[in-house]
């Protein structure tokens, strides 16, 4: 019964049986035949295909290839040509960089046929680029105006300034395609970050992940010839930072600055040269600060680094002029502070209750023991009124005082020496034994903390109570 029903099923079904064995031979051979026009470029030698490639390198890309180690075909993830330990330079910009692993995505029809080569992308992988940091601009521009599929991997980035490293960024992923199109991923000071920029390239978002770090750029002049211009909004934590700036002859302008945050609120210019060589000028007006800033303020850890302040060259000049006064010992300050090679110059003018301080010296702050020499002019046409301030009742044979206090000042051993102190420009000197009384008082009293706390009012307020 079962060999009758199997010859029915099968005198039947013959035909279908045959054509699905059929099928089966042929899906084989297709198989074989795609296997094998996937797998026979492999033995290919396509270094003598270099000059087409070096050619639409040149052409899509601005790229020129200067060398390299091999070119392999590869199948995975998709068909590409590998390039090896390859040189780039990017064409007529000051653009080298070299890749391990560069990746030519070839298109089916340029498997066997290179005629009329066209890839279908290009990728950069485990890259190193070398810049100085005010050829910034060159490197932003090129990825800006690329046409086609461009995918970038696990790229360093090194600014440098005349071979010395400012700033490296490292492990940076971009792509100017897909959906990952214009971001940007990677580490900066050893924290990740991530950043987009928007199709017409005009603006940045940039965030350091777990720092409170974020900043927007808007760029103005993204193509101008040498001149990359723009504002910028920066917030770190719960300070705020809004500026415009403009890139052009080797010198950063940022143009009015204001920082603020609930202890200080300042606006600024500041002009910064990287050539010929690194240079700060800047012109500082302090609207708002809290002295339980100034308090927090550690010397030793400003002056920690020595090499960088010999590298840190900078002309400032910081205005502060106290709103409501009426009850402030302090009205105005103003200071000019010129740092070149480790050595500090400075004058300060500051007017308080009764009178004006003017002092001038300088320190060469990249030594072990850095001493700050002064020379201060005390001008008080209303000694009443500041000690006022500082409220001391006191006796006076006369309403007004000019004292000029010469000396210097170890910062790190907390120890000041006077060289003398003049009263009244025409009376005598002060004694020898007074000055050691003075060096003593002023050394238990207003310096037996950080430097900065000097200028707390009530130390000033014991050391007057002690020397008068």
């Amino acid at each position: 019964m079962i060999n009758k029903i199997y010859k029915r099923i099968h005198n039947k079904y013959s035909k279908f049986f045959n054509f699905f064995f059929f099928l089966r031979h042929v899906f084989g051979i297709f198989l074989i035949a795609i296997v094998s026009f996937i797998l026979i470029p492999k033995f290919f030698d396509y270094e003598k295909k270099q000059e087409i490639l070096k050619e639409y390198l040149v052409n899509y890309y601005d790229l020129e290839l200067n060398n390299f180690s091999s070119i392999k075909f590869k199948v995975f993830p998709l068909p590409n040509l590998a390039i090896k330990d390859a040189n780039f330079k990017v064409k007529n910009q000051p653009v080298l960089f070299t890749t391990k692993n560069f990746k030519i995505f070839l298109k089916i029809k340029n498997f066997y046929n290179y005629d009329d080569f066209i890839a279908r992308k290009i990728l950069l992988n485990d890259s190193k680029i070398i810049l100085d940091i005010d050829k910034t601009k060159d490197l932003f521009n090129y990825f800006a105006t690329l046409k086609y599929e461009f995918d970038i991997q696990k790229l360093n980035l090194n600014l440098r300034r005349k071979k010395n490293s400012i700033i490296v960024i490292k492990k940076i992923n971009f792509s100017n395609y897909g959906y990952k199109k214009n971001k940007i991923n990677g580490e900066i000071f050893d924290k990740k970050f991530e950043a987009y920029l928007d199709n017409d390239y005009k603006n940045l978002k940039l965030k350091i992940l777990h720092t409170g770090i974020n900043a927007n750029f808007n760029f103005d002049e993204m193509i101008k010839a040498g001149s990359l211009g723009g504002s910028s909004k920066i917030s770190v934590l719960n300070n705020y930072l809004k500026s415009k700036f403009l890139i052009k002859n080797k010198q950063l302008e940022i143009i009015k600055a204001n920082l603020r945050s609930k202890d200080l609120s300042v606006s600024f210019d500041s002009l910064i040269k990287f050539d010929p060589y690194f240079e700060i000028s800047s012109d500082i007006s302090i609207n708002k600060i809290d002295k339980k800033l100034i308090n927090k303020l550690s010397l030793e850890k400003i002056l920690k680094n020595p090499e960088m302040l010999k590298k840190f060259n900078s002309n400032n000049k910081v205005t502060y002029i106290k709103k409501r006064s009426f009850n402030s010992l302090i009205k105005s300050h103003f200071s000019e502070l010129n740092l070149a090679h480790g050595r500090l110059v400075f004058f300060n003018k500051t007017s308080v209750s009764g009178g004006v301080i003017n002092c001038k010296g300088d320190s060469l702050l990249v030594e072990e023991y850095p001493r700050i020499y002064f020379d201060c002019f005390f001008d008080l046409k209303n000694k009443k009124e500041f000690f006022k301030k500082f409220s001391i009742s006191e006796k006076l044979d006369r309403n007004s005082l000019e004292l000029n206090v010469v000396g210097s000042l170890n910062l790190f051993n907390k120890k000041i020496n006077f060289e003398k102190i003049i009263i009244d420009k025409t009376s005598s000197t002060i004694k020898k034994e007074d000055l050691n009384y003075f060096k003593e008082t002023f050394e238990n009293v207003l310096f037996d903390d950080n430097f900065f706390n000097i200028f707390r009012k009530d130390k000033i307020k014991e050391f007057l109570l002690e020397i008068i």
